[in-house]
């Protein structure tokens, strides 16, 4: 799932959150877990607060609660898919190019946005996108070092638009 693009046991900023609220690829049983942890990182809100107490089990009930909980903490959901896609490769292209990253899982999250949006034009319409369809490891297919050095570009291209 495309969701999991942050290291195991950490918490996705709400930022990212909002953006997978729009994807459609939030994981909601762990929302509640994710907003108690922003509580100790300093966020606060009375919707917050209340989702930080769900169990996470009615996915419905953290998806309505989630937008005031998100305006708690100063974040808005993106207004649209594209602007949640953007959000996205943006997270994928800054955590490449700050060294959590190999160039192939950023190929392989570009591949499941791509797959998790039903190859919509939006998931295409950023620098990112453009890596979506590269091939290694057959004998055709560019050496790594070419495969790496054209994923940070991507991703240098992608922060910069």
């Amino acid at each position: 799932m495309f969701e999991q693009i942050v290291p195991d046991g950490q918490t996705p900023t709400p930022t990212l959150v909002a953006a997978w609220l729009v994807l459609g690829t939030l994981r909601t049983e762990s929302v509640p877990m994710w907003a108690a942890n922003w509580l100790v990182q300093g966020y606060d809100g009375s919707s917050l607060v209340e989702l930080a107490g769900l169990s996470g089990r009615d996915t419905h009930e953290v998806r309505d609660l989630l937008p005031a909980a998100l305006a708690d903490v100063g974040v808005a959901v993106p207004s649209s898919r594209q602007a949640a896609v953007k959000v996205a490769y943006d997270h994928v292209a800054r955590f490449h190019l700050s060294g959590r990253a190999h160039w192939a899982w950023v190929v392989d999250k570009v591949v499941e946005l791509v797959e998790a949006n039903d190859y919509a034009v939006e998931a295409f319409e950023q620098p990112l996108a453009g890596l979506w369809a590269i091939e290694s490891g057959e004998p055709w297919s560019r050496t790594d070092p070419e495969l790496a050095a054209e994923v940070h570009q991507a991703c240098l291209e992608q922060l910069a638009g």
